[in-house]
């Protein structure tokens, strides 16, 4: 499930909620005791609400329908939201009108969980009901503090790239090993190889066109920017959540090599030049772009074409400054305090159990949307086979992804930092101004970026 890259600050929202409702924080419509159409008052009713596209839709219906027909006692009703999904939360918690469990932005969750609106599931973690997830996908943002959920499922971030291209420029496959993963100047080399104007010019040759590109080495990746910052031992935040590191010289030096593959290289797309891309699966299919750097979620897109339109797929490590790191993503499904839940506490932890487990969710990771998020599923060879033993995954997929996954994520701050959100109102636009090629990356964090977060948190943070 592709995350998105902005919500609204909520934190001023949720105190006026707070204030208006008491500390009461919605309950759907359906307490559990209504009665169905059929006249039975037995069966719990509970409403789950998500994101998606067509596809997520379709695999997100077949597994309620799986849990619906083994529990006849409880139904969970499906709505999938389109537009601000954060927005809407928001909209239904003042009308307390909220869904029982759901998605929910991760970079949001922190005030949602302070002010009560999503149960603290700390007890269902440390009982060992939820099962062992993975410790890097746990959504706890003070040590020993309450826990709002884990991802649903996992991601990390990969190469995708279309071996065609690749066999028609003479270029090896992108290294399956973290150990051999290309170094920064490597893979700028790499993409230039595969990037080509409409004439066939190279960058670097005497009359390529950068106004005029054929085919870019590689797609715009810059949603995962904060990859590459852990790469050259800088960041935003340090790991323990206490210190901004945005103004580390290696911070500022991954940022601007990052802006030099599209203004200086011309190997990756501009924001400018993105309306002019189809699909990332077309993209690839049409040759328009040789790599692109993605979240695991982009499989169930590519593996699509790969069965379908024979698509020659490959996937590789992702290329190091000074470290081979990839970040972890995944969705939380989270418990809303409502009504409901509350009458029902039983019911609604069944659902989240069978919800949370990757054996009753098999589809949608088989499907190339969802990575398991318990470590054994990368570690029993039955397990692995079970979910990567498929026509959309590549042969290479146990080296690029399962071992990646299990020894070179950096943890997202999604998960641990409670200014996630806040902070990110100010430095996504400082960013534009970077992709943008408005401002080098020096300026737009010591001008732009900084003087803001100081402003904002005073000395909260070193």
């Amino acid at each position: 499930m592709r995350k998105r890259k902005s919500y609204l600050v909520i934190s001023i929202v949720f105190i006026l909620i707070v204030g208006l409702l008491s500390g009461c924080f919605g309950g759907s419509s359906a307490t559990g005791n209504e009665e169905e159409s059929n006249g039975n008052k037995d069966v719990v009713q509970l409403k789950f609400t998500y994101w998606g596209g067509p596809l997520e839709k379709e695999s997100i219906d077949a597994l309620l329908k799986s849990f619906n027909d083994s529990h006849p006692n409880i139904q969970v009703k499906g709505q999938q939201v389109q537009g601000n999904y954060l927005e809407k939360m928001t909209t239904m918690a003042s009308s307390n009108t909220l869904p029982d469990l759901g998605y929910f932005p991760e970079g949001s969750l922190p005030p949602w969980l302070e002010n009560g609106a999503i149960k603290d599931l700390k007890p269902l973690f440390d009982s060992g009901e939820l099962g062992a997830k993975l410790k890097y996908s746990i959504f706890q943002f003070e040590e020993n503090g309450p826990i709002a959920g884990s991802s649903v499922a996992n991601e990390v971030a990969n190469i995708y790239y279309n071996k065609d291209l690749f066999d028609e420029a003479g270029v090896e496959y992108p290294p399956t090993k973290a150990e051999e993963a290309w170094t920064w100047d490597e893979f700028v080399e790499v993409a230039k190889k595969l990037t080509t104007d409409r004439n066939g010019k190279h960058p670097g040759e005497d009359g390529f066109d950068p106004k005029n590109i054929k085919t870019y080495g590689v797609n715009n990746f810059t949603y995962h920017y904060e990859t590459f910052l852990f790469s050259n031992d800088g960041g935003i935040i340090s790991e323990d959540g206490k210190d901004i590191i945005l103004d580390k010289p290696e911070t500022i030096e991954a940022l601007q090599k990052m802006q030099d593959l599209m203004y200086v290289h011309h190997v990756m797309p501009t924001p400018a030049n993105l309306s002019t891309l189809p699909n990332v699966d077309t993209a690839l299919l049409t040759k328009r772009v040789a790599m692109n750097i993605d979240g695991h979620w982009a499989l169930q897109e590519l593996g699509k074409a790969k069965k379908e339109k024979n698509l020659n797929l490959g996937i590789g490590v992702l290329p190091k400054m000074k470290n081979a790191v990839t970040t972890s993503y995944g969705t939380p499904i989270v418990v809303f305090d409502t009504d409901n839940t509350k009458a029902n506490w039983d019911e609604t932890k069944e659902f989240l159990k069978f919800v949370m487990d990757p054996q009753n969710s098999l589809p949608l990771i088989t499907g190339g949307l969802w990575m398991p998020n318990e470590e054994k599923w990368y570690h029993e060879p039955e397990l692995i086979k079970k979910w990567t033993d498929t026509e959309i995954h590549p042969e290479e997929f146990k080296e690029s992804v399962i071992d990646w996954a299990m020894n070179n994520v950096r943890k997202n701050p999604n998960y641990y930092w409670k200014d996630r959100s806040e902070a990110g109102q100010i430095i996504s636009p400082g960013l534009d101004q970077l992709w943008t090629n408005k401002k080098k990356a020096e300026e737009v964090v010591n001008d732009v970026i900084m003087p803001k977060l100081n402003q904002k948190f005073g000395d909260e943070y070193k």
